[in-house]
């Protein structure tokens, strides 16, 4: 136990930016103990928001269990590897469950649920059979939150399923936290009805959510990174001005609208063509393309790639103004205290999103879709209270983490 808390100790000194130090503990940390914890995220894209969530539990479990190895189901594990290579030190990635759900497909919800249980009960896919054998011995098995699992990509309600499954054939508990589950079709949503109750645990990010498919409410999985530090980059000259355009919702016949937003914004938050604004990818590179379109009327910009973030930190500050159209953007920025407006896409799904955070009380503005512009909502707006909230949502987060993954002394 001594020892234990000796790694604690040093995990938390080494938490700075980037945390560099966590690959320096291999040799100092006492060999693995018992079963294994089993994550499954959307990660490895990248995808900021997907990878901050994935890394915000990484660092949780290694500052609670720094003895315990976990292993990470994700899209791409190679590059999760890379990625994550100082969260946790005793980290592992696959994507066992990803390619099964590949396999199965996305036909009857009951079909592929009998699919996964016939497949994880009884093996007999040689290529995946070594690693559904491993999740059979895992303390657990957690789907960490994001909107990964709805109709938008059928294939990966697959995961609920064979999850279920698991529990159904071995007793592992099973976790989803944060989950953004829709949108969702009748028939769709009835299955969930029927599978969800069998999770140990489970909580929907959004009210809507979890009054369709009668699941608790909880808040997004990215509340629990805020508890944990250096999420911003702390750099008090980064432009007040910030843009975040996704490359995938820029849709056909829209740019112009979409360019003319962006200087409708600028304009009415005090700006101008010639003091500097910031530009800002989550995914790369997809999310550099607006920018390309962009930069010319912007000759001062300056971008923020993906690696800035993820190694430095959000450009975040108090007294900023963003206009963004993704949610993890809208949930940091405003928890780091700047003001903003949101866009929306794919109805049923990021109004859901950002509508979340409204309820939640971020006062952010919504300037409509990528298709319609709502003039009357292109401006900054913000709630100085917010930031607090984020604090206390953070605080709610990591009471959920508490009980998923009990030390030893919490446990009796």
């Amino acid at each position: 136990m001594a020892l234990r808390h000796q790694a604690q100790r040093i995990i938390g000194a080494t938490f700075g930016r980037g945390a560099r130090g966590l690959q320096k503990l291999q040799a100092r940390l006492v060999p693995s103990t018992g079963r294994a914890f089993y994550l499954v995220s959307a990660a490895g894209l990248p995808n900021y928001g997907d990878e901050f969530i994935t890394r915000a539990w990484l660092r949780y479990l290694a500052a609670e269990h720094p003895d315990v190895d976990v292993w990470l189901d994700c899209l791409e594990p190679g590059r999760a590897a890379f990625l994550f290579a100082d969260a946790h030190p005793r980290l592992r990635t696959t994507n066992t469950l990803w390619q099964l759900t590949g396999l199965i497909g996305d036909g009857d919800p009951l079909e592929v649920g009998r699919t996964a249980e016939r497949l994880i009960r009884e093996l007999g896919t040689p290529r995946l059979d070594p690693g559904l054998e491993a999740i059979r011995t895992m303390r657990s098995v957690h789907l960490l939150g994001g909107g990964y699992i709805n109709r938008l990509w059928q294939n990966n309600v697959g995961l609920i399923h064979a999850l279920v499954a698991i529990k159904r054939a071995f007793g592992i508990p099973i976790y989803a936290t944060g989950m953004g589950l829709l949108p969702q079709n009748d028939d769709s949503a009835e299955v969930l009805r029927r599978v969800l109750p069998e999770f140990d645990l489970v909580e929907s990010r959004d009210s809507a959510g979890a009054q369709l498919l009668g699941i608790p409410l909880g808040v997004d999985d990215a509340f629990l990174g805020i508890t944990q530090g250096d999420v911003f980059d702390g750099d008090a000259s980064s432009p007040e001005i910030m843009i975040l355009i996704q490359g995938d919702l820029i849709p056909d016949g829209h740019v112009d609208g979409l360019l003319d937003a962006v200087e409708r914004f600028v304009a009415g938050v005090g700006g101008d063509r010639g003091n500097p604004i910031g530009f800002v990818e989550a995914i790369p590179p997809d999310d550099s393309r607006f920018y390309e379109l962009v930069r010319g009327r912007f000759p001062q910009s300056r971008f923020y790639p993906f690696s800035y973030l993820w190694n430095i930190g959000l450009p975040v500050r108090p007294g900023q103004q963003w206009l963004t159209t993704r949610f993890h953007i809208h949930l940091l920025a405003a928890a780091g205290g700047a003001k903003g407006a949101f866009i929306t896409g794919k109805p049923g799904y990021y109004d859901i999103k950002h509508g979340s955070l409204v309820e939640l009380g971020t006062g952010w503005s919504n300037a409509g879709s990528t298709e319609a512009i709502d003039e009357s909502g292109l401006h900054a707006t913000g709630n100085r209270r917010f930031a607090a909230h984020a604090i206390e949502c953070g605080e709610a987060k990591l009471a959920v983490a508490a009980r998923l993954y009990p030390v030893a002394s919490q446990a009796g």
